[in-house]
């Protein structure tokens, strides 16, 4: 059996946009998914991220002021307000009312790769108490600065 046109349009569409892959940095603050407490400080944080040639991402985080200890940070794809299904998983180091992860990594289908490169990608963070997620960080693409050029022109 044949695939259809219709079928392999997508994957067709997508070829041109995976041949000029680069690295791409995203950057995005992690922003409460509920109110918090009378009189509570939110916690505040921020999850910076690079999505390399081969579609491997590379995820930092920190985020302090948390009241619950923090179990996992899970990356998924969509645009704020949505509200999608993981595309991976990561440990977080907890300590005390901080968590954070340095240099976690997962692989990346290439449809899920460029989504994420194009800035249609959130990072949750789940706590014991809220295993559904307390914070949330819309992922952004970042302007080419010199710090992400390399060398050369």
């Amino acid at each position: 059996m044949r695939p259809s046109f219709a079928r392999l349009m997508p994957l067709v569409l997508l070829l041109p946009t995976l041949a000029l892959a680069q690295n791409v940095h995203l950057q995005g603050r992690f922003l409460p998914l509920r109110g918090p407490e009378a009189d509570a400080r939110p916690p505040v944080g921020e999850a910076r991220a690079v999505v390399d040639e081969d579609g491997d991402v590379r995820i930092d985080l920190v985020v302090s002021g948390l009241t619950e200890r923090a179990t996992s940070a899970t990356l998924h794809t969509g645009d704020a307000g949505d509200n999608t299904e993981q595309v991976a998983r990561l440990d977080v180091v907890a300590d005390g009312s901080e968590a954070r992860i340095i240099g976690g990594t997962a692989d990346l289908t290439p449809i899920v790769a460029q989504q994420v490169r194009n800035g249609a990608a959130y990072i949750v963070l789940r706590t014991s108490e809220h295993p559904d997620g307390v914070l949330r960080a819309q992922l952004t693409p970042q302007a080419r600065t010199l710090d992400t050029a390399g060398n050369g022109p």
